[in-house]
């Protein structure tokens, strides 16, 4: 509709992955590095796995994988992975055009027939990859059966290697214990980060010309507001950058501005409003600032102290010890690198980051030493003085904490001269529990867990509410026989593989 208007060839911002429009950014070309690294090395790898939040590019990217894989090695991509064992093997010989006549349905006919193929092909110098989207959701039997046909090898290399690509909640599935053989196997992972702001003006730009467009198309205020409202997520830009490009159109205004990007903004997110938080909070700021200039104003002496930065306090807690505080977004990274979560995430508050934006469920609790020691994991103490500093570990009654200076060992005594007892606390979110609502789906959850953590695959629905109050009772957790957050987290720190505050 507005082609003809900007002067361009054809639509810039579509969402079809075209590879006309491509735009490498750092995060991607090292993203897709990974993988080639992976299929590279001689069949050596077994799993690679590639992560990311919606939107960022992972399918782009294995497109671009399959384009530029060597001429002897051939892959089979698999779109739906919610299959179980069989369908999963069919799939595998569909996509690399082996016959399943007379042995369809049958696992361990399949899997012989597919291991004398795969001989026969390394053989001939082929090498063969299975390349699995959306892998978040293959279902616990299906990747067992993945990890047994990492199994067909011979005394050099592996006959088979599988790449997953998915959501974030693959990284917390592979935390699982009961798929640590699985997660042992996966030697490469990335994680795909949103755009930068820079990257995200370069990225606007660079589709605009490849459109035959002008690359001032949209004004710098504009792309400023696009990625506040994107977060750098490239399929979220071209959304809304085509619906800016549509009400500018209709304005008849060369350039897109702010202006147009806000119009498109309320026109794509209509029940988008500021939350009466925001409003709460700035009114707070403005009491607070009033605050501190009347204190100044009847205090002149305070004006002229010489004071730290909060983020570089120093406290004295022994006459000999000094603390050098990490900035709070330092700690968090800290915190989120324990997990295994990469170190391109900014957060500076002394509040819980949404789920949405690490994966991953978070919250402030209020206790003692012994309850954290009871939990067994690392936890972000939020001092007394707003300070947030990582307890990363406890050997022989010190505790370990981490400082701009290194890791540094103190006494509980001389925590308590600093901590009011507030922590927050990380652990895995399952795909069912976001949303934060407790239904069917939470209890079948809740079940999964118990399997794993009591290593029964036999426990029925029928003994889970029994089982439920005996583990909030012997967790000292109100023993409700509720799957509340409490008791997911006990829950998931439990069944999943992560850090520990003694081993």
């Amino acid at each position: 509709m507005y082609l003809e208007f900007f002067d361009l060839k054809q639509a810039p911002f579509s969402i079809t992955p075209d590879p006309e429009f491509v735009y490498l950014s750092e995060k991607h070309q090292e993203s897709l590095a990974h993988l080639i690294y992976g299929v590279t090395r001689g069949g050596g790898a077994g799993f690679v796995q590639l992560t990311g939040e919606v939107g960022t590019g992972k399918t782009t990217i294995s497109r671009l994988f399959l384009q530029k894989l060597p001429e002897d090695t051939q892959a089979a991509l698999i779109l739906n992975p919610n299959i179980t064992p069989e369908e999963l093997l069919e799939n595998i010989f569909k996509e690399l055009k082996i016959s399943t006549r007379g042995i369809k349905g049958k696992l361990n006919a399949m899997v012989d027939k597919l291991n004398t193929q795969l001989l026969s092909w390394w053989s001939a110098g082929k090498n063969t990859l299975v390349i699995i989207d959306e892998a978040q959701n293959i279902p616990r039997d299906t990747l067992e059966q993945l990890r047994l046909l990492t199994n067909l090898e011979t005394d050099q290399q592996k006959l088979l290697q599988i790449i997953l690509i998915g959501q974030p909640e693959l990284k917390q599935l592979m935390q699982r214990k009961d798929l640590r053989q699985l997660s042992q196997r996966i030697t490469s992972r990335f994680h795909l980060q949103p755009l930068s702001k820079d990257e995200t003006t370069h990225y606007i730009k660079h589709r605009v010309a490849v459109s035959g467009g002008d690359k001032d198309l949209f004004s710098l205020p504009a792309i400023n507001k696009i990625f506040q409202q994107t977060g750098g997520i490239p399929r979220l830009i071209n959304v809304l950058c085509d619906r800016a490009l549509l009400v500018a159109f209709v304005a008849e205004t060369k350039q897109v501005k702010s202006k147009q990007v806000k119009t498109a903004v309320a026109e794509l997110y209509p029940d988008q409003k500021k939350s009466p938080r925001t409003y709460a909070f700035a009114a707070l700021s403005a009491v607070l600032f009033f605050t501190v200039l009347a204190w100044q104003f009847f205090n002149p002496k305070t004006t002229t102290e010489q004071t730290l930065p909060a983020d570089t306090v120093v406290d004295t807690i022994s006459t000999t010890m000094e603390i050098k505080y990490p900035s709070k977004a330092v700690s968090w990274q800290q915190y989120l690198a324990l997990w295994g979560e990469p170190d391109g995430f900014i957060w500076s508050k002394n509040a819980c980051p949404d789920v949405t934006m690490i994966g991953m469920a978070c919250l402030l609790k209020q206790g003692n030493l012994n309850k954290i020691k009871q939990l067994n994991v690392p936890v972000m103490l939020q001092l007394s003085d707003g300070n947030l500093v990582l307890l990363k570990a406890i050997k022989d009654d010190e505790l370990m904490l981490a400082t701009s200076d290194g890791d540094l060992s103190i006494s509980a005594p001389q925590l308590n001269n600093l901590w009011y007892g507030h922590y927050f606390i990380l652990w895995p979110l399952a795909v069912e529990l976001i949303d934060g609502t407790i239904d069917s789906s939470t209890t079948t959850w809740a079940l999964n867990m118990a399997q794993v953590i009591d290593n029964n695959p036999n426990l029925g629905p029928q003994n889970l509410n029994q089982w439920i109050v005996d583990f909030q009772q012997a967790n000292g957790l109100l023993a409700d026989g509720i799957i509340g957050k409490e008791t997911q987290m006990a829950l998931s720190l439990m069944a999943y593989q992560g850090p520990k505050l003694t081993e």
